[in-house]
């Protein structure tokens, strides 16, 4: 009957229209990262995506966060620039329900490849438009490679998409002993933050200290 069931989304329908033009953002910020590609400085480079990150605070993001990096894997990619999958785990195991992830949250760069950089960005979420950042860095050092940016209008997409991941539940208390500290310590790997979220973000100490740690959200 007429009017009982809800027609189906279309290509002319708003929403879709939106998100279209938030896709055709995100070639636009790969456009600006690799307009003068290739030349020298760039040869030999694998780019390495990680979640944009909230510019108020870096070790918080977003759904939009980590699309835009996901869409960099892509945007890259289509520009025959090399990218790599570095959350691997070297294995897929399928036993039922979902357990046929492939992917981790954390990777390490082993100390001294000169062939990594890190596409790593921010955003800061207005009244009316969203201000994105990105930049192509350089691991053994920091330094910064290329840049971009984006001002995305506050569509009904990208205000969903762009809601800051809700803040971490707080820890359980725990004994003041030295026997817990010291377990404590031991259990959690040096430099890794506690909490749902981690911190997404790749600090300038751990760049140029001999290995990068790349924390990618949830």
């Amino acid at each position: 009957m007429p009017g009982c069931s809800k027609a189906p989304a279309t290509a002319n329908d708003p929403g879709y229209i939106d998100a279209v033009e938030l896709k055709l953002k995100f070639r636009e910020l790969a456009d600006q990262m690799l307009a003068t590609m290739p030349n020298d400085a760039l040869q030999g480079v694998i780019a390495m995506p990680t979640s944009f990150v909230d510019e108020n605070n870096t070790s918080r993001s977003s759904p939009l966060g980590r699309l835009m990096g996901e869409a960099m894997f892509y945007e890259f990619n289509q520009r025959g620039f090399p990218s790599r999958e570095y959350r691997l785990t070297g294995n897929i195991t399928v036993v039922g329900g979902r357990d046929d992830l492939a992917l981790i949250e954390n990777a390490v760069i082993p100390a001294g490849q000169k062939w990594a950089a890190l596409v790593v960005g921010t955003y800061y979420v207005d009244k009316d438009a969203t201000f994105v950042n990105a930049r192509l860095v350089r691991a053994t050092d920091g330094l910064v490679m290329r840049t971009g940016q984006l001002v995305l209008v506050n569509t009904p997409i990208v205000a969903r998409m762009g809601k800051t991941d809700p803040p971490a539940p707080k820890p359980a208390p725990v004994q003041n002993t030295s026997s817990s500290v010291a377990s404590a310590s031991s259990a959690k790997p040096s430099g890794q933050r506690g909490g749902l979220y981690p911190s997404l973000y790749t600090p300038a100490n751990s760049i140029t200290s001999g290995s990068v740690n790349i924390k990618q959200g949830k």
